[in-house]
């Protein structure tokens, strides 16, 4: 806002301070008090403005001046007539006059003076006591002061001084009083669709007379007569809520200093909005019995969706969902779903993905197809399967050696003798309307004879000595057999010709073991054949030396255990090193019952007996006797068994040992005892022999 000088003429008479109050506009206060510029002198004083009220008195100089009301010029003074003296003297008081308002110029008188000489005055614009603007000017000029918006509610003074030595003449304080913001440029148009979800604008106010004065526009939006909280910019997007309500705005434009400028906008009805909708499309296997998913898109927060399927144009019953699974009705025909989007304040959309056709459906087995069990006369097949959907029809087809067998269209299949040695087969097809028909076909089985089965093995009976007969059981079999074969072995070999249910042991057979195998017969069975649980046979004794003498340990004699056959009390018998007849030569000897054993070591070189009968080998079987009636020397577990035995015979040349071997060495002797043949003797489970001599009957109890 530029400022122009305004020259008046008056007379003194006419020193009346007119004021008016107007609204206020911001100016800024450095642009407007620092610039000589903005201030214009005049050498006439102005005409005063007529109030409609005469001219105001002024009081007696005793009497002080009340202040104008805000936007008011201060009342003038009229000076009584003074003497002359030498210095500069006030004739006429200076005057403010204008509007005392922010934003406006006001022209000030500055007084009539005598004893000036041509001089100039010092004038000074003081708001609230504070000088903010100074200047000079002549006697009986004007000048002219834009208020500043710093000026607003506080008091505004005007100060001449006509030299460095005289006190100022001022004027009576004046309040300022707000500006007013004029001339605002706005288009209260509201801009946008005014739809919900839709933004809305405001255009911005401008105030072009503010020059450098710092404006600020503050909006609010209203929701009919009430202010929408949070609603305080330019811009509003309208929500559910607004929905068929009208909205406003207010724009206000404030400035420091001056009253707010206040406008409403138009008014606009909120619409329902409109919803963004992606197109929907499809996922999953496009075959009859799979899972087909919608993919919805991104729609607006808030929304929520519906589906519904279709098959070809028309809704599918029940299929509202986001899946869907496709069924034999959907085969060949296309497939789509429309997706809807509802939110409040909105008006609901539907989209339709694009359309798929369904293909038929795959009947998957969940196990292969097979005939389990065993493939024998006598059997029934049936067919294991497993299938996923459940077929609603299975056929059956079964062949012989690739030959359909007639009436062979079940799930299970007899085994007659006709089947026997010849391969079986089983073809299966599936089907299920709206699905593809499945076939397949197991793998070919020959088919084998029946079996029997065992249900007790044969047993051998008889006595398991050589010369006796030995007898085998049949066994229990089911079913029973028609007939029977047999064979015996020995140690595991078939014996030649031995192939009745009896057998007699030989001399071969002693020391072996014996086993019957029972082969049972039947027509469409395969033979069965089981074999006995084996019986030892004893082995017979075999004379190893003929009498005394003495024999080479290696070549005639083997090392071993020998029994003396003999039957006296004169058996003599060495084991020697060497054959020199030294005594050195004698490893070990016994003197005493025939009925004795003897340990011939490896190590030993020759052999001596005498008096001790024949010797033989020895068996691992024995009359395991408890009771002792003779002199000589047992094995401990085969010839007698151990135990506590009771001798009550009178004599007193009772002799008996307990030994660990029969070397007749020192080391071999474990326990001895000599003495009454009323004794108490224990033979350990442990020991190898017991010798007895003298000592009667021992009995075990």
């Amino acid at each position: 806002m530029s400022l122009q000088k305004i020259v008046r003429h008056r007379t003194p008479s006419d020193r009346v301070l007119r004021g008016t109050t107007l609204a206020g506009v911001a100016v800024l206060l450095a642009g407007l008090i620092t610039g000589p510029a903005a201030y214009g002198t005049s050498t006439v004083p102005p005409e005063p403005t007529p109030t409609g009220s005469g001219e105001t008195t002024l009081p007696p100089a005793d009497e002080t001046m009340p202040a104008a009301a805000p936007g008011e010029a201060a009342p003038t003074e009229t000076v009584d007539p003074v003497e002359e003296t030498d210095g500069p003297v006030n004739v006429t008081l200076p005057t403010v006059e204008g509007p005392v308002v922010v934003g406006k110029t006001v022209t000030a008188f500055t007084g009539e003076w005598t004893g000036m000489d041509a001089g100039t005055l010092t004038l000074q614009w003081m708001i609230d006591g504070e000088v903010v603007h100074e200047s000079t000017a002549l006697p009986n000029e004007t000048v002219q002061f834009l208020i500043p918006a710093s000026a607003a509610g506080r008091s505004l003074v005007f100060s001449v001084r006509p030299g460095s030595e005289s006190d100022p003449v001022t004027t009576a304080p004046l309040t300022v009083g707000l500006g007013t913001i004029d001339g605002v440029v706005w288009n209260p148009a509201i801009n946008g669709k005014a739809v919900v979800g839709q933004v809305l604008s405001l255009n911005a106010p401008t105030w072009p007379d503010t020059d450098s004065v710092q404006s600020v526009a503050t909006y609010q939006w209203y929701r009919g007569t009430s202010p929408i909280p949070g609603a305080a910019s330019r811009s509003y997007t309208p929500v559910a809520a607004d929905l068929g309500q009208k909205l406003w705005a207010e724009a206000t434009l404030s400035a420091p200093g001056y009253a707010p400028h206040v406008a409403p906008s138009a008014e606009v009805t909120v619409g329902p909005g409109v919803l963004t909708a992606p197109l929907p499309s499809i996922t999953g296997t496009a075959r009859v019995g799979q899972a087909q998913t919608a993919n919805p898109g991104i729609w607006p927060a808030g929304t929520t969706l519906s589906y519904q399927w279709y098959r070809g144009t028309t809704p599918i019953t029940g299929a509202v969902g986001r899946t869907y699974t496709t069924v034999p009705a959907d085969n060949g025909q296309p497939i789509k779903v429309r997706v809807r989007g509802t939110k409040t304040g909105y008006t609901s959309v539907s989209r339709d993905s694009a359309t798929r056709t369904i293909a038929a459906g795959i009947i998957t087995a969940t196990r292969p197809v097979t005939v389990p069990g065993t493939h024998r006369y006598g059997q029934t097949l049936t067919v294991s399967q497993g299938w996923s959907p459940a077929p609603a029809t299975i056929r059956y087809q079964w062949y012989r050696d690739g030959v359909a067998v007639s009436g062979g269209t079940k799930s299970t299949l007899w085994l007659n003798s006709s089947y026997i040695g010849h391969a079986v087969s089983v073809k299966v097809t599936v089907s299920k309307p709206g699905y593809a028909t499945v076939s397949t076909t197991t793998v070919r089985k020959t088919v084998g004879k029946a079996v029997f089965t065992t249900t007790s093995a044969p047993r051998i009976t008889g006595t398991a000595k050589v010369g006796y007969t030995l007898t085998t059981s049949l066994g229990t079999y089911s079913p029973a057999p028609a007939a029977y074969g047999f064979q015996w072995y020995r140690n595991g070999t078939a014996i030649s010709g031995a192939t009745n249910r009896s057998y007699k042991l030989t001399t071969t057979d002693g020391g072996k073991q014996i086993t019957a195998r029972v082969y049972a017969k039947a027509s469409y069975y395969e033979t069965r054949s089981t074999l006995s649980a084996a019986v030892a046979i004893p082995a017979v004794p075999v004379v190893v030396l003929g009498g005394d003498g003495t024999y080479r340990v290696g070549t005639t004699l083997k090392p071993g255990l020998y029994k003396a056959t003999g039957t006296g009390d004169d058996c003599y018998w060495e084991r020697l090193n060497g054959f020199s007849g030294s005594f050195d030569d004698i490893n070990a000897n016994y003197w005493g019952p025939a009925k004795t054993y003897v340990q011939i070591l490896p190590t030993d070189v020759g052999f001596m007996t005498d008096g001790c009968g024949k010797w033989t080998t020895v068996t691992s079987a024995g009359a395991r006797a408890t009771s002792i009636t003779a002199d000589g020397t047992y094995r401990v577990g085969i010839d007698i068994l151990p135990g506590t035995y009771y001798g009550y015979g009178t004599g007193d040349d009772c002799y008996w040992e307990t030994l660990s071997g029969f070397s007749a060495d020192f080391d071999d002797l474990i326990d001895n005892y000599w003495g009454s043949q009323r004794t108490i003797v224990t033979i350990p489970s442990d020991v190898k022999g017991f010798s007895v001599d003298g000592c009667g009957t021992l009995t075990r109890k």
